[in-house]
């Protein structure tokens, strides 16, 4: 059974496994543009009253995160939207998503930003039927960022 829900201190070894494992087998190249400071200590960096860091656990395992980072009193980072690469295309990055554009409208943000390169075709298209639009694209020498961003005023929240 699939629970998704707040970061607690003993999950800090095995997201940072996680995130980092996806990192280095399928991002080397965007591993060194994407800093990984907010891993030493994710229940302290997240721990904001406007963000959040969510763990979704299948049996036990982690399977997939989610984080919302404070940027300004209006706006939110879409961070750390990960799926273990056996369970991609199956919804969960969607509740994920959901849940973090859920809490976002809780918190009264007006706009969340999500950025992620060429190679992150999976997190862009979800975030893309999420309803985030592209609002800039970020080139460098190894790869393209793409910004998309989501403007919540006037929406209403997603429902859980």
């Amino acid at each position: 059974m699939l629970k998704i829900r707040k970061i607690e201190r003993q999950d800090t070894k095995g997201i940072k496994t996680f995130i980092r494992g996806i990192m280095q087998r399928e991002f080397r190249e965007e591993s060194y543009a994407f800093a990984m400071h907010d891993l030493s200590d994710p229940v302290q960096y997240y721990g904001g009253a406007k963000d959040i860091f969510l763990v979704a656990k299948k049996d036990g395992r982690i399977i997939g995160t989610v984080a919302i980072k404070e940027d300004s009193p209006d706006t939110a980072l879409l961070r750390r939207v990960f799926v273990r690469k056996s369970f991609r295309g199956k919804g969960y990055g969607e509740m994920l998503v959901a849940k973090a554009v859920d809490f976002c409208f809780k918190h009264d943000y007006q706009t969340l930003v999500f950025r992620g390169t060429d190679r992150m075709q999976q997190a862009l298209k979800l975030c893309l039927k999420q309803g985030f639009k592209e609002d800039d694209i970020i080139t460098t020498d190894k790869f393209k960022i793409f910004v998309l961003t989501k403007k919540l005023q006037g929406n209403k929240p997603v429902e859980s």
